[in-house]
Parts: C-alpha cells; structure tokens; sequence
C-alpha cells in the first residue's frame, strides 16, 4: 500500500494539504480531516473519572489507601473494560460536570461513540492519592488506555495516558478535572515514533519552544507535518481544526513560538507522516496568567 511512487507524488507539491493523505492512505476526506482528531480527543473523555466515597481517613498515602478504594477502581475498569456503560454511569452524579464544559450526558455520549469507534479498549487505572473533603473525597488518578480500531481496511492504534483528579460526594463523582494527557494515535506498517518536547505548563504570551522528533532516520523518504493549537472545550471534543500540511527538510518540527495570550487548557497536536504511515500525537497544556 505505501511505495516509492507515493513518496514521488509528496515531492511534486510544495504545499502539500490534508487532501493528500487520501491518496496515501486511501481514506474518505472526511476520515483525513476529522476522525483522526475526533478520536484521539474522544480518548481523553472517560478513563480517567473513577473515584468512590469512602469512611474518613487522615492518612491520605496510597500505599494505606481502603481496599475497598482499590477494589472499586477495579470493579470500575472491569466495567469499562467490559462495555458496561449503565454499571459506569452509577458512579456519576446526575450534576457531574468536567472542568473542560463536558455533563454526564455529554460523557455517555462520548464514550458510547469512542466504544463504537474502537471495540477492544483496554482500561488500566492507577491511583496515585487520595484525601478526605467536604462531604466526601477527592482523588487523583492515572488511567493508561490502548485499543485498536479497524476502519476502511486499515489498523488505527491508540495509546492515551490521562491524570485527572475527581471530586466525589455522597458515593457519585460530581467533578472531574484533566490534569495531564497525551494521546497517540497510530497507522500503517511503520508508522513515525515521535519525541515530542512541550512542557505542561505555559504562561499567556510567553515564547516557548517545541521539538517534535521524528526517531526513525528517514532515508529517502518523503516526511510531512504540522502542529495544531486547539482550546479544550466541550464543544471542540466534536470539531476537527482545521490545518496545513508541511513538506518537512528536517526529521521533525523545531518551532518558537508564542503561547495563547487567554488562559486555559489547550490541546497541542503534532502530525507526521511518511509512505510507511502516520502518527498523530495530542498533548494537554495548560496557559496560565502571566506576570
């Protein structure tokens, strides 16, 4: 499916768009420009919002944590993992928001869609600590999932790691918030394995730098890329942003640049592709005021 000929296709356009990766990887336009991203953000929606209520401790250390806590966030990536969408839901409250604008409805929806679209995700949580508050718990957490997705006669792989903390009152979590995250998704026979150097934390307006490496030496081959800037919101969990691709000279992407001048959660992604296939990799930064 990738050969040499494709690769002297890339070199005859100086610009190359989004429209030419149909005709690398045999995909609807719609597939190119939309569900690449859509997919990889979908990810980042469940997973990571699993905490329970439990009776008050002062020590908050995870190595002392009730084992009722770590037998409940097993029974609940069982759940996930298992498909069990009505048995999950039973741990959110009917007011349960996320700090990105999302409501239970809005997270059923997202997660019965993710489930659709990939139908072997595998859910590993991980929890890192845990304290008691006002009428109930918070608790931080890290959930890796993976999965694999088969889609117009072709392999998508996903890897996401996601660290949120969850608020949760009278046994239903209430609020949830993304601290971290990066999403990878993956396709083809060898598809680019990126290095990608961003910190977490930007200030509004500061410069910053950005190092997207492609590892593998490219060869002859033809490299293409791009990076794309998003604010987190509910409604961008649905949109794909629009982008450019680029004809790169380099193994990478080496850009300053200038962080958003609003603060916020923002979503970083980085394209890369070559005859061998494509990776996309999204990574949650958040701006803060600055001086």
């Amino acid at each position: 499916m990738f050969d040499r000929d494709m690769s002297n296709t890339l070199l005859s356009h100086l610009n190359p768009k989004p429209v030419m990766l149909q005709s690398i990887y045999r995909l609807p336009p719609s597939t190119v420009s939309k569900s690449w991203y859509r997919l990889a953000i979908a990810a980042l929606v469940v997973g990571c919002q699993q905490a329970v209520v439990l009776p008050v401790r002062a020590d908050s250390s995870v190595s002392t944590a009730p084992t009722a806590l770590k037998t409940m966030l097993s029974n609940i990536d069982a759940a996930a993992n298992g498909r069990k969408l009505t048995e999950l839901s039973r741990y959110y409250s009917p007011n349960f928001t996320t700090s990105d604008g999302l409501n239970k409805a809005a997270w059923q929806q997202s997660l019965g869609q993710l489930w659709q679209n990939y139908s072997n995700l595998t859910y590993t949580t991980t929890l890192e600590g845990w304290q008691a508050a006002k009428n109930g718990y918070t608790a931080n957490t890290v959930t890796k999932i993976t999965g694999i997705q088969n889609m117009d006669g072709r392999t998508l792989k996903l890897q996401s790691t996601i660290q949120s903390r969850q608020k949760i009152v009278g046994g239903q979590i209430v609020q949830q918030q993304v601290l971290q995250e990066r999403t990878q998704v993956s396709s083809g026979t060898k598809p680019p394995t990126i290095e990608l150097n961003l910190p977490n934390q930007l200030r509004s307006n500061a410069e910053y730098s950005l190092d997207a490496i492609v590892n593998e030496p490219l060869g002859e081959d033809v490299l293409m890329g791009t990076t794309i800037q998003q604010p987190v919101s509910a409604r961008a969990y649905a949109q794909a942003p629009k982008y450019k691709l680029e004809l790169l000279t380099a193994g990478g992407l080496f850009k300053i640049a200038r962080a958003p001048g609003k603060s916020g959660d923002y979503w970083f992604s980085t394209i890369f592709i070559r005859p061998t296939g494509m990776t996309t990799l999204t990574q949650r930064v958040r701006v803060i005021a600055g001086n």
